[in-house]
C-alpha cells in the first residue's frame, strides 16, 4: 500500500476518533484515512492517486473535499464540533 503523510492531526482540531476509511481528497481524487489520527499528522491511502507526491494538495473537508458532516459522522460527532475544534494555527478559507 502506498501512503501519504498529512501534516494535520488532533492538535490542529482534526477529530482524533476519525477511523480508517474517513474520506479525504488528495490532488483532486477522493481517498481515505489509514490508521489512527496522531497529534500532528494523519496517514492517507495513495494507491488510488498514482501521480500524488510530496506537496500534493489535500482537502480534509470543505468545498473541494468531503463535507464536514461526512467527516464528523465517520468520527462519531457532528459537523459543528469540527469547526469549533479547529486550532488557531489552521488556515480557514471563508466565502462571503
Amino acid at each position: 500500500m502506498r501512503i501519504g503523510i498529512v501534516a494535520c492531526g488532533y492538535a490542529d482540531g482534526y477529530p482524533r476518533h476519525a477511523t480508517t476509511g474517513t474520506p479525504v481528497v488528495v490532488a483532486g481524487i477522493r481517498t481515505q484515512l489509514v490508521g489512527r489520527v496522531s497529534m500532528a499528522m494523519l496517514i492517507v491511502a495513495l494507491d488510488p492517486i498514482p501521480a500524488a507526491g510530496v506537496g500534493a494538495p489535500g482537502t480534509l473537508w470543505g468545498e473541494d473535499g468531503p463535507s464536514g458532516d461526512e467527516v464528523a459522522q465517520a468520527a462519531g460527532t457532528i459537523g459543528y464540533e469540527l469547526l469549533c475544534a479547529l486550532a488557531p494555527r489552521v488556515p480557514v478559507t471563508r466565502d462571503a
